[in-house]
């Protein structure tokens, strides 16, 4: 059963990805294509994810608040280690960035609310939805900071915040809040719609995302590739679900906290990373080899897991 979990949780996002690579290869999808829709998902569907999930949770619930400090906790605690290790493995600050930003940000949304769903259902992603509001722009602005820092520069607070509240991610989550908090329920009809553009972002995203995805520079970053994927794939993990486990969390909240923090790194922080200062290939690499390795991982956790009798 455990293996049966572990196997259908991961089998449709290898799917996606698979084919999104076969497509891209075969000339069946243009690099153009691949950028225009990755465009459309995030500033058009994402919002629309957000807003469903959160229109069905229960956001009083104590729980939620108690979770989300867990898993800010765990993101801090993360981020203080990794500026006291990483400048030690290399003097490059450009590597560090890249480094540092692949293990603290994670694709959440792309990776977490499918493997909840696979795990608990579809009415237990509530918790995910809430925690990946206010987690994915603390992600942002710790890795902003972090990188503006390292090229020597200073984040300003008013772009900062100017930014946050224009990421569509947070536009369909306050949306949602509202919504919810108000008590308004939609029409059918509505209700219907949403839910429509909402199914459709994990499997158009991963195909896209399997798409994007080149090999070219592993070997010339391996040792780089291998801490932040061990890092990111597996320690952090750990850290969480212990963390979240040891304070007398159901499994819900187990299943949660492993999903969003085994996830790979977001897609997005390849563009920071250049923008940034940062090294943009590495970037570019961590994001490639932290997703093909994630299906491993993330099927190893999901086993695990629930061989214990954790999720």
């Amino acid at each position: 059963m455990s293996f049966l979990l572990a196997f259908s949780t991961v089998f449709p996002m290898f799917f996606y990805m698979v084919a999104g690579f076969g497509l891209r290869r075969g000339g069946r999808l243009s690099a153009v294509t691949v950028a225009q829709m990755n465009k459309i998902i995030y500033s058009f569907c994402f919002p629309f994810v957000l807003f469903n999930n959160l229109y069905w949770v229960d956001i009083a619930s104590p729980m939620n608040g108690g979770f989300i400090g867990v898993i800010l906790g765990v993101v801090i605690l993360t981020t203080v280690l990794l500026c006291l290790f990483i400048p030690r493995y290399t003097d490059s600050k450009p590597v560090q960035g890249s480094m540092m930003q692949g293990v603290i940000r994670g694709n959440s949304i792309l990776f977490a609310l499918p493997v909840i769903t696979a795990i608990a259902g579809p009415e237990h992603t509530g918790l995910a939805t809430l925690s990946i509001a206010v987690v994915v722009p603390f992600y942002n602005v710790i890795c902003v900071v972090i990188l503006e820092t390292l090229r020597g520069g200073r984040a300003k607070p008013l772009t900062l915040l100017v930014s946050i509240l224009r990421n569509p991610i947070i536009i369909g989550t306050l949306a949602g809040l509202a919504v919810r908090l108000a008590g308004i329920r939609l029409p059918g009809y509505i209700e219907q719609v949403i839910s429509g553009v909402a199914s459709l972002v994990t499997p158009l995203a991963l195909v896209m995302l399997g798409a994007d995805m080149h090999f070219s520079d592993t070997l010339k970053y391996k040792k780089e590739l291998a801490i932040v994927c061990l890092l990111k794939l597996m320690a952090v993990p750990l850290l969480a679900v212990l963390t979240v486990k040891a304070l007398g969390f159901d499994r819900v909240a187990v299943a949660t906290a492993m999903a969003l923090t085994a996830v790979p790194t977001a897609v997005s922080s390849y563009v920071m990373a250049k923008e940034m200062g940062a090294d943009g290939v590495l970037a570019g690499q961590i994001v490639t080899v932290g997703t093909a390795a994630s299906i491993l991982t993330v099927f190893l956790w999901v086993f695990t897991l629930s061989s214990v009798g954790w999720i």
